[in-house]
C-alpha cells in the first residue's frame, strides 16, 4: 500500500522541482517526526486523516505530498534551516570568550 503512495507522491514532488526519491524520503521523514507536535493549521489533510489507528506517520506524510497541497521546497527550506546552529558567541572575538 505505501508503494502506491510513494510512487504517486514522487509524481507530486517531480511537479515541485525535487527529482530525487531519496530527496523525497529525507523529507517525508522529517515531516512525520514533526507531525506530531504540529497544530491542526499547519496539517494539509482533513483532521480524520490523522487520527486514523494503524496509519503510520510515514504513510500520512506521503498522502500529504501525494495531496498537492503540501509544499515541499517549503519542507526542504525548513529542513536545510534545522541543521543551521546559530551562536550567540560567534561574534566575540576569542579574547572574549576567555
Amino acid at each position: 500500500m505505501a508503494r502506491v503512495f510513494a510512487n504517486e507522491a514522487f509524481k507530486a514532488c517531480q511537479e515541485q522541482d525535487i527529482d530525487s526519491r531519496y530527496e523525497m524520503i529525507l523529507l517525508a521523514a522529517y515531516r512525520a517526526k514533526k507531525l506530531r507536535s504540529l497544530p491542526n493549521d499547519k496539517k494539509v489533510l482533513p483532521a480524520e486523516e490523522y487520527i486514523t489507528r494503524g496509519t503510520s506517520p510515514a504513510v500520512t506524510v506521503l498522502r500529504e505530498i501525494e495531496s498537492g497541497n503540501l509544499d515541499v521546497q517549503e519542507l526542504k527550506d525548513e529542513y536545510i534551516k534545522s541543521f543551521t546552529a546559530v551562536n550567540e558567541n560567534t561574534d566575540l572575538s576569542e579574547e572574549e570568550q576567555q
